[in-house]
């Protein structure tokens, strides 16, 4: 009796082809804090102060961390966010204490 409970079960389980054609899929986008990042994800700017500014390709367009006085500082940090971005499961916590944010209103006049 058994058995032919868990086949009837079995049975209704299955997908038929036809079924699963016109199941679609969602792209799911996991945010930038919560996977692995690559250092060709951010950009760096010299702004008109002559510092150098960095900004992740999923930031909002206005916001960016700096400033730093050189190019190879702002590398530093970009760096730093790939390797915890390794490291970690996620980015939540502030791990370098030199990265500040900043928020540009106009960025034809700050750049």
């Amino acid at each position: 009796m058994v058995d032919k409970i868990a086949e009837f079960v079995r049975k209704k389980r299955v997908i038929h082809d036809d079924e699963v054609k016109n199941v679609k899929l969602k792209e799911v986008k996991i945010p930038w804090y919560k996977r692995p990042l690559e250092a060709s994800e951010f950009v760096t700017r010299k702004g008109k102060d002559k510092k150098y500014y960095v900004q992740h390709n999923e930031w909002s367009k206005r916001v960016w961390i700096g400033p730093y006085t050189n190019e190879n500082e702002a590398k530093s940090i970009i760096e730093s966010y790939v390797f915890e971005s390794l490291r970690t499961a996620s980015l939540d916590k502030k791990t370098n204490n030199k990265i500040h944010s900043i928020v540009i209103e106009n960025e034809k006049e700050f750049f």
